[in-house]
């Protein structure tokens, strides 16, 4: 059974860094900013129901961020060679912590990660079935975001070992 969000704190492996651009894993089915704008951007519109009583009110669009992707798909990439889901990267760092190595300076930052969904829909369609992830989603604070996945080189199932990261962020807001 997969499970969306969890938690890892496991050691270090060879890091992504280390392995030649060849051999990085890439996503089979890599969706286009349009694409996710447009799925992404619909949703927080009418407004998601985020199993709590109310769910979200609806939300300004999101725009695309180079930063963000790349923080994404970092991440992701990261989760393909250590074939394994975590919020931690295979240094240890968290989310806010890999936004400030990039360069990303915000007020706000949330982020997705899941595995094993073989299209954009599908794992979107996960993430507003889980609480805690159908809230960043449509959280009103957050303006912008980035996308990616990677599959794995482990044998399976197509999508199978494809692993999916969302950064969703907000700049400094300006006094």
């Amino acid at each position: 059974m997969l499970t969306l969000g969890t938690l890892l704190l496991a050691g270090l492996a060879m890091p992504l860094r280390a392995l030649p651009e060849a051999a990085r894993p890439v996503c089979g089915a890599a969706p286009s900013p349009e694409s996710v704008l447009n799925l992404l951007n619909a949703m927080r519109a009418l407004g998601a129901v985020c199993h709590r009583a109310g769910g979200a009110a609806a939300a300004e669009p999101l725009r695309w961020s180079a930063s963000l992707t790349a923080v994404a798909a970092a991440q992701s990439q990261d989760m393909a060679v250590l074939n394994r889901m975590g919020h931690r990267d295979s240094q240890n760092r968290n989310l806010t912590e890999r936004l400030s190595a990039m360069g990303y300076r915000f007020s706000t930052a949330a982020e997705n990660v899941a595995v094993g969904y073989p299209s954009l829909g599908e794992v979107v369609d996960a993430w507003l079935e889980s609480e805690p992830h159908c809230e960043n989603l449509m959280n009103a604070r957050v303006l912008e975001f980035g996308l990616a996945c990677s599959d794995s080189r482990a044998a399976g199932e197509p999508g199978e070992h494809r692993y999916w990261t969302l950064v969703l962020g907000a700049p400094p807001r300006v006094r």
